[in-house]
Protein backbone atom coordinates (compact mmCIF):
# COMPACT_ATOMS: atom_id res chain seq x y z
CA UNK A 1 0.00 0.00 0.00
CA UNK A 2 2.72 2.56 1.13
CA UNK A 3 4.42 2.07 -2.14
CA UNK A 4 1.42 2.27 -4.03
CA UNK A 5 0.61 5.91 -2.32
CA UNK A 6 4.52 6.58 -3.11
CA UNK A 7 4.18 5.77 -6.73
CA UNK A 8 0.76 7.87 -7.13
CA UNK A 9 2.54 11.38 -5.03
CA UNK A 10 5.21 11.00 -7.56
CA UNK A 11 3.11 10.68 -10.76
CA UNK A 12 0.31 13.69 -9.41
CA UNK A 13 3.26 16.32 -8.80
CA UNK A 14 5.70 16.13 -11.47
CA UNK A 15 7.44 18.97 -10.70
CA UNK A 16 9.14 16.96 -8.25
CA UNK A 17 12.66 15.58 -9.95
CA UNK A 18 10.84 16.81 -12.91
CA UNK A 19 13.19 18.03 -16.28
CA UNK A 20 11.81 19.86 -19.21
CA UNK A 21 11.61 23.79 -20.38
CA UNK A 22 10.43 26.94 -19.01
CA UNK A 23 9.93 30.66 -19.87
CA UNK A 24 9.03 33.93 -20.97
CA UNK A 25 7.81 35.50 -24.43
CA UNK A 26 9.51 39.01 -25.75
CA UNK A 27 8.23 40.75 -28.55
CA UNK A 28 9.05 43.66 -30.36
CA UNK A 29 6.22 46.55 -31.45
CA UNK A 30 5.41 44.98 -35.00
CA UNK A 31 4.91 41.51 -33.56
CA UNK A 32 1.61 40.23 -32.31
CA UNK A 33 0.73 40.69 -28.87
CA UNK A 34 0.83 36.91 -28.19
CA UNK A 35 2.59 33.67 -29.58
CA UNK A 36 2.22 30.04 -30.48
CA UNK A 37 5.16 28.07 -28.87
CA UNK A 38 5.46 24.83 -29.90
CA UNK A 39 7.93 22.02 -28.84
CA UNK A 40 9.27 19.10 -30.96
CA UNK A 41 11.38 16.33 -31.25
CA UNK A 42 14.89 17.59 -32.75
CA UNK A 43 15.00 16.57 -36.50
CA UNK A 44 16.09 18.58 -39.24
CA UNK A 45 13.50 16.54 -41.85
CA UNK A 46 10.34 18.07 -41.50
CA UNK A 47 8.52 15.01 -41.90
CA UNK A 48 10.50 13.55 -39.08
CA UNK A 49 9.80 16.25 -36.48
CA UNK A 50 7.41 15.25 -33.98
CA UNK A 51 5.17 18.10 -32.74
CA UNK A 52 5.20 16.79 -28.94
CA UNK A 53 3.31 20.45 -27.50
CA UNK A 54 2.22 23.83 -28.19
CA UNK A 55 0.42 26.56 -25.95
CA UNK A 56 -0.48 30.06 -26.86
CA UNK A 57 1.50 32.69 -24.89
CA UNK A 58 0.77 36.37 -24.71
CA UNK A 59 3.72 38.90 -25.06
CA UNK A 60 5.74 39.01 -21.19
CA UNK A 61 3.62 35.78 -20.02
CA UNK A 62 4.86 32.36 -18.74
CA UNK A 63 5.28 28.55 -20.68
CA UNK A 64 6.74 25.42 -19.02
CA UNK A 65 7.31 21.98 -20.69
CA UNK A 66 7.47 19.21 -19.14
CA UNK A 67 9.89 16.79 -20.96
CA UNK A 68 12.15 13.61 -21.18
CA UNK A 69 16.36 14.81 -21.69
CA UNK A 70 16.79 15.04 -24.78
CA UNK A 71 17.05 17.06 -28.20
CA UNK A 72 14.61 19.63 -28.87
CA UNK A 73 13.57 22.50 -30.99
CA UNK A 74 11.49 25.05 -29.05
CA UNK A 75 9.50 27.53 -31.75
CA UNK A 76 7.51 30.25 -31.91
CA UNK A 77 5.67 32.49 -34.15
CA UNK A 78 2.54 34.97 -34.14
CA UNK A 79 0.03 36.25 -36.83
CA UNK A 80 2.47 38.67 -38.48
CA UNK A 81 5.41 36.27 -39.53
CA UNK A 82 7.15 36.59 -36.35
CA UNK A 83 9.26 33.53 -35.36
CA UNK A 84 11.90 32.15 -33.06
CA UNK A 85 13.52 28.92 -32.79
CA UNK A 86 15.72 27.52 -30.73
CA UNK A 87 17.27 23.32 -30.44
CA UNK A 88 17.96 22.68 -26.72
CA UNK A 89 19.32 19.94 -24.86
CA UNK A 90 17.31 18.92 -22.03
CA UNK A 91 19.18 17.06 -19.40
CA UNK A 92 17.70 16.31 -15.32
CA UNK A 93 17.29 19.77 -14.87
CA UNK A 94 14.71 22.75 -16.00
CA UNK A 95 16.05 24.57 -18.77
CA UNK A 96 15.32 28.81 -18.69
CA UNK A 97 14.83 30.09 -21.89
CA UNK A 98 13.47 33.79 -23.24
CA UNK A 99 11.66 33.16 -26.62
CA UNK A 100 12.44 36.74 -28.47
CA UNK A 101 10.45 36.84 -30.93
CA UNK A 102 11.91 38.54 -34.16
CA UNK A 103 10.40 39.94 -37.50
CA UNK A 104 10.42 39.17 -40.93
Amino acid sequence: MKAALILFTFVSFPSWGASGVKGSVISPKECSGTAMVWVSLDKDEYKERLLLMHTEVPVGGTFQFYLKPGNYQIRASDEKGCEFLKRIKVDKNVEQLQVKMEGK
